[in-house]
C-alpha cells in the first residue's frame, strides 16, 4: 500500500489558514470568512464582477481545509500555524474561589441538650428562665449544651431598619456576656459549644461592608463575648455531628429550604440526611424511610425569644418557645426530644 504524501499547500490556502487564526470559525460563518477575505487580501468587493466568483471559490477552500464539503457545520480546521487552542488554554489562570475553612465536631457518646434563637437581649426572660431551669434538674450527667445560633440578636449591626434606640450595640455585648457568665456558674463543668447563627455574622458584615479596615482579630465575636474567660469552644462554619445526626444552625441552606408543610419536612428535602436546625423558631419533626431501609429523621427546635417582636407582631402564629435534648447513643444512634414550652410548663 502505497504511503499518502501530503501536498503542498497553495498561496490560496496559506491566506485563508492565516485568516482562519484572525476570524475564527467559531465566532464567523464559513461565507462571511470568504467575503472579509475576498474584499480584504484580494480587494475584490461586491462592484467586482469577479466577486461572486471569488467568495464561492475561498468559501470551498475553507471547506476543504476542513474536510466539510457541502456540510452545513463549522470544519474542524486541520492545522493552525501559530498555537492551538489547548496551549492557549494551559496559559490561562483561573481565579479560584477562598475556601471557607469548615470545622466539624463529633460529639462523643452522652446526652446534649440544646438552646438557641434566644435573640439576646430580645430574649423571652420567662421561656428561657424554664429552659435553664429544666436543664439544671436534669439528674443525669450532661456532656455538653450547645448553643446552637442566634444566642444573641445584633440589633444594632442589623441592615434592616431600626424601629427601637433604647440599647446599643454594648448593651446588647454586656447582655450576651452575663448570659454565657450565668450559663457557665450554672454548669461549671460541663462542655459548652456556641456554633454561629445568621445573627452571629451581622457584626462581621456589617464591618466588612461599612468598614472593612476594622477586620481586626480584636472585633470577632469570640473575643467581644469572651469566650475565653468562660471556657466556650465556637465554631463558625461547619457541622456538629451528634452519631448520624447533623446539626446546622438552619441558615446554612440560604433561601433553598422550601418547607409548605413544615420546617423539618424542608430541611428533610435539602439534606436528604437526619438533621437537626433552629432558624425557624418552629417546632416540627420529618421521619421518612429509604430504600435502604435506613430511617431518617429531621426536626426543627423552637425559640427562647420574644415572639411578638415589632416588626412582626403576629409572630406567635409560627413561632413556638422551644429547646431539645439528643442522646447520642453507640454505633451513631440518637434519641432527640423536641420540647415545647407552654404556659410555663416543659411539654
Amino acid at each position: 500500500m502505497k504511503k499518502h504524501t501530503p501536498q503542498p499547500k497553495t498561496e490560496q490556502q496559506e491566506v485563508v489558514l492565516d485568516y482562519i487564526e484572525k476570524y475564527p470559525l467559531s465566532k464567523y460563518a464559513v461565507r462571511t470568512l470568504a467575503r472579509i477575505i475576498a474584499k480584504e487580501h484580494y480587494g475584490v468587493d461586491e462592484l467586482n464582477p469577479l466577486y461572486k466568483k471569488t467568495v464561492e471559490a475561498l468559501r470551498l477552500v475553507i471547506y476543504r481545509l476542513g474536510g466539510s464539503v457541502g456540510k452545513k457545520k463549522y470544519p474542524k480546521i486541520i492545522e493552525i500555524k501559530k498555537s492551538t487552542p489547548l496551549e492557549g488554554l494551559q496559559k490561562l489562570k483561573a481565579l479560584k474561589t477562598k475556601a471557607i475553612r469548615l470545622k466539624n465536631i463529633t460529639l462523643p457518646q452522652g446526652l446534649y441538650y440544646l438552646l438557641m434563637d434566644i435573640h439576646i437581649p430580645l430574649h423571652n426572660e420567662d421561656a428561657l428562665e424554664v429552659a435553664l431551669k429544666h436543664i439544671a434538674k436534669d439528674k443525669r450527667k450532661i456532656e455538653g449544651i450547645i448553643l446552637n445560633g442566634d444566642i444573641v440578636d445584633q440589633y444594632a449591626t442589623s441592615r434592616w431598619n431600626k424601629q427601637r434606640t433604647d440599647f446599643t450595640l454594648q448593651d446588647e455585648l454586656d447582655a450576651g456576656r452575663e448570659f454565657l457568665g450565668i450559663l457557665r456558674t450554672m454548669f461549671p463543668k460541663t462542655r459548652i459549644i456556641y456554633k454561629h447563627g445568621n445573627h452571629e455574622e451581622r457584626l462581621f458584615k456589617y464591618i466588612l461592608y461599612k468598614a472593612p479596615e476594622l477586620q481586626i482579630e480584636e472585633l470577632s465575636l469570640g473575643n467581644l463575648l469572651w469566650f475565653d474567660k468562660f471556657k466556650i469552644e465556637e465554631i463558625e462554619k461547619g457541622i456538629i455531628k451528634a452519631g448520624k445526626l447533623n446539626i446546622l444552625h438552619g441558615h446554612e441552606f440560604g433561601e433553598s429550604v422550601f418547607s409548605p408543610v413544615n420546617p423539618a419536612r424542608g430541611v428533610f428535602l435539602r439534606a436528604k440526611s437526619s438533621t437537626l436546625v433552629g432558624h425557624y423558631h418552629q417546632i416540627s419533626e420529618h421521619i421518612e424511610g429509604n430504600i435502604n431501609g435506613d430511617v431518617i429523621g429531621c426536626y426543627s427546635v423552637g425559640s427562647l425569644c420574644d415572639l411578638s417582636p415589632e416588626y412582626r407582631p403576629y409572630a406567635y402564629t409560627k413561632w413556638q418557645h422551644g429547646f431539645a435534648e439528643v442522646l447520642v447513643i453507640n454505633g451513631g444512634k440518637f434519641k432527640v426530644k423536641n420540647y415545647k414550652i407552654i404556659d410555663g410548663e416543659v411539654i
